[in-house]
């Protein structure tokens, strides 16, 4: 029986076909710089130990969550429906997983569980708003940025250019599980799932970034490149 990476590999070739090599390369980089640094081995970990440091019945939740206006403006704007053929592309679960994410990679960087101070700084510090606007290039930007209505509603108004382009999003999410995980268990798919969604909140930022209605090839490229810059910076200096 072939190795995940055998597999991996197999469909990389496959993929191939279908979109740029040069796009193909640098994910496969970005992918290997992760896996070789250790750094998704410590995000899983961090994903699997996880202790809520801010849950519901606390009594900090309302006046932490008021601190990120992208949750306040995207909880109020996104579609949240049990029937996913009734939803939009991009929804409520789409997002909602982008800041605890976000709290999962800062956890990793200061090697430690977070308190409920860490998630309102982090709230706090336009991180979110940052990434979502100028995606790779966050750690660079000095720009300020405002979430507003509008912004969701034109991603709530976001299609697939095309079957092909949906098809390579999924088949770059088995590529990443192949080369990524070398044991599959619980931890492992739950993780996958909630990141295959955060790709998809993300490549819809980079269309509406660049001014489209439709999610195309790139977009979906640009969205792993700057999950991956993520995951690889010590998000504790931005904070």
């Amino acid at each position: 029986m072939p190795s995940h990476s055998e597999m991996g590999f197999y469909g990389l070739k496959k993929l191939r076909n279908k979109c740029s090599s040069d796009l193909l390369d640098e994910f496969m980089d970005d992918l290997h710089f992760l896996i070789d640094s250790n750094c998704y081995i410590n995000l899983l970990n961090v994903y699997s130990n996880w202790e809520e440091p801010v849950p519901l019945d606390s009594e900090f939740t309302h006046d932490i969550a008021l601190e990120s206006q992208l949750l306040v403006v995207g909880v109020a704007n996104l579609k949240n429906v049990f029937f996913k053929f009734l939803s939009d592309l991009i929804d409520y679960d789409t997002f909602i997983f982008f800041l605890p994410f976000l709290e999962w990679v800062y956890s990793m960087n200061l090697g430690r569980q977070l308190v409920p101070n860490d998630v309102r700084c982090l709230f706090a510090s336009g991180l979110a708003e940052r990434i979502l606007f100028a995606l790779e290039d966050f750690d660079t930007t000095n720009d300020t940025f405002k979430v507003t209505p509008e912004f969701f509603k034109k991603l709530t108004k976001l299609k697939w250019e095309n079957r092909k382009t949906k098809k390579i999003y999924n088949e770059l999410e088995k590529i990443f599980s192949l080369f990524t995980f070398e044991h599959w268990g619980t931890n492992e798919n739950l993780y996958k799932v909630k990141q295959q969604w955060i790709v998809l909140f993300l490549a819809g930022c980079s269309a509406i970034k660049e001014n489209r209605q439709k999610i195309i090839i790139e977009d979906v490229f640009r969205a792993y490149k700057t999950l991956f810059k993520i995951i690889g910076t010590d998000i504790s200096k931005l904070i």
